[in-house]
């Protein structure tokens, strides 16, 4: 460990350990040490610097939280008591017989009273912030020191679930893009799919994503499960207990139809996802509608047939009712969402921009479901990381805002996912907003600039991280800026994202009101253009 003994000799002391709370200390700043924290030479000792303790053959590192002047001198008193807060985070051995020194998260012992501190090298920033021994990926800069880059862990952090936070503009989208594409850059044979509520990232990956929308997919009505069924087809009716249950024992009937003697009928549910045909239903119903022994009022009948008849003949929600009803396409369907096989393109971004309001919940709901079920019953063979835009949307921390179900859903993959391979990644702009049991399965967190006060308070409350003390530089992080804790990176850092090329962007900037109003529309084909793309729901 001569190396890290020469380091030590090199580092310059500028303080002494005064006060220690578990993993959090005090350092008293040595008299002389100038305003801005340097000691002659050396860097400035700044909120998210790193130091270190020499303790018994290790050396522990910790990250400056605070800084401040307890007690401001009177006019003309020599010197000020200045203090350092510490957050301590992980240790370098100085002995032992690995051949080359690395750092680990983690304390084992703790510095003592009096313990000098000292200012962390770019040889220990080096060894700090190097790439573990373990599958990394580049994704940007270390704030302290722009020389260095910054990785992640990639089984650690899809492994565990992450999320991206940060308010409106300041880069999440980009963050996004930057970390899956270099991700998928060393692994071409991955399975993503990102539920692209804005329509934002089909540009972002080029040929290595295909890109689903209602006019080149499908997602067949009896995939759904009842209840998501249920919430399309019969929404707000007065009479939807009554109806719920005509609806449910027809399509029961009409999956035991289709399946005949192929299989046991008596397995077939109204869940098992089992084909069935719209003649069969139709017939059904007539025969109930017209049958005396139902005890059901015959318009009941006729209501929900013709919601269902509605529902088919409505162009908005053809992915869902396709012409040929009742074929058999689940293999197919799987294999366009989940990429089997990946044939060059590992991604599968499903664009919901233009998905009916109405039913966008529930699509949403579907497709979790589907990405939990298929994993579940693969078992683990195919790992599958599930990309949520605009979480706070799909699940709500308030309960009795939209479609339950879709919560449900992302919660059971935050909560279980990762026992059957599957990895979350949650992107959302108020994470106040989202349901806590699920950010706080999230073990890596990218938090951006967060300027509300009540969405830093919840970042900070799901998070049981050391290093947590640096989501204090939250409302200050200019764009493109980060705090990343979790397991998904060496070390608790402030990071800087490396940039994007042009057209890898995500369509997700804001429109140039100074620009765009300095010129009329003049066109005589654009209100046409835009009359015609809305009618037919093209985006």
């Amino acid at each position: 460990m001569e190396g890290i003994n020469a380091t030590n000799e090199n580092s310059k002391n500028i303080g002494r350990i005064v006060a220690i709370t578990g993993s959090r200390a005090v350092m008293l700043l040595d008299k002389g040490t100038t305003e801005d924290g340097q000691k002659e030479q050396g860097r400035p000792l700044q909120l998210g610097t790193l130091i270190k303790v020499c303790v018994a053959g290790t050396n522990v590192f910790g990250i400056v939280t605070s800084l401040n002047i307890p007690l401001p001198p009177q006019q003309g008193a020599q010197e000020k008591l200045k203090l350092a807060e510490l957050e301590l985070v992980g240790e370098i051995a100085r002995r032992g017989d690995e051949l080359r020194p690395r750092f680990r998260r983690g304390v084992s012992i703790f510095p003592g009273l009096d313990e000098r501190v000292l200012a962390a090298t770019q040889e220990d920033l080096a060894l700090v912030y190097a790439a573990p021994d373990r599958a990394v990926t580049r994704i940007g800069t270390i704030h302290q020191d722009r020389s260095l880059p910054a990785y992640v862990i990639v089984d650690e952090l899809l492994g565990k679930h992450f999320a991206v936070l940060g308010t409106t503009g300041t880069g999440k989208s980009c963050a996004v893009a930057l970390i899956l594409r270099n991700i998928l850059a060393k692994h071409k044979n991955g399975h993503v799919i990102l539920l692209d509520m804005h329509n934002e990232y089909s540009r972002a990956f080029g040929e290595c994503a295909e890109i689903l929308t209602p006019k080149t997919f499908e997602l067949p009505y009896w995939l759904l499960t009842f209840e998501e069924f249920e919430e399309i087809a019969l929404g707000a009716s007065r009479d939807r207990q009554i109806e719920a249950n005509i609806l449910a024992d027809t399509i029961l009937a009409a999956k035991r139809l289709y399946v005949g003697t192929k299989q046991d009928r008596s397995l077939v549910t109204v869940d098992t996802p089992f084909p069935y045909r719209w003649s069969d239903v139709d017939q059904i119903l007539d025969q109930a509608a017209g049958s005396l022994g139902t005890g059901q009022n015959p318009s009941s009948y006729l209501n929900v047939k013709a919601r269902l008849k509605s529902l088919r003949s409505d162009p908005r929600f053809g992915f869902l009712f396709p012409v040929l009803s009742g074929r058999d396409n689940m293999e197919q369907v799987l294999s366009q969402l989940f990429r089997i096989p990946v044939a060059g393109k590992p991604m599968t971004i499903v664009d919901l921009s233009s998905i009916p309001s109405e039913v966008l919940n529930v699509v949403v709901s579907v497709l979790c479901r589907l990405t939990f079920d298929f994993a579940l019953w693969s078992d683990r063979s195919v790992p599958i990381m599930l990309v949520c835009e605009e979480a706070h949307r799909c699940c709500p921390r308030d309960s009795r805002v939209d479609f339950e179900p879709a919560r449900r859903a992302l919660s059971r993959i935050a909560k279980e996912g990762r026992k059957y391979g599957i990895s979350l990644c949650l992107v959302s702009q108020r994470p106040s907003e989202i349901a806590s049991a699920v950010l706080s399965q999230c073990n890596t967190v990218f938090a951006l600039r967060l300027s509300n006060n009540s969405d830093q308070d919840f970042v900070r409350g799901v998070l049981r991280e050391s290093g947590i003390g640096l989501l204090d530089f939250l409302p200050s992080l200019r764009n493109a800026e980060a705090i990343a804790i979790g397991e998904g990176v060496p070390i608790p850092v402030r990071l800087c994202f490396d940039e994007l090329a042009d057209e890898n962007r995500p369509l997700s900037g804001s429109a140039k009101f100074s620009v765009a109003w300095e010129t009329d529309v003049r066109d005589r084909n654009f209100l046409p253009f835009v009359v015609e793309r809305w009618r037919h729901q093209a985006p």
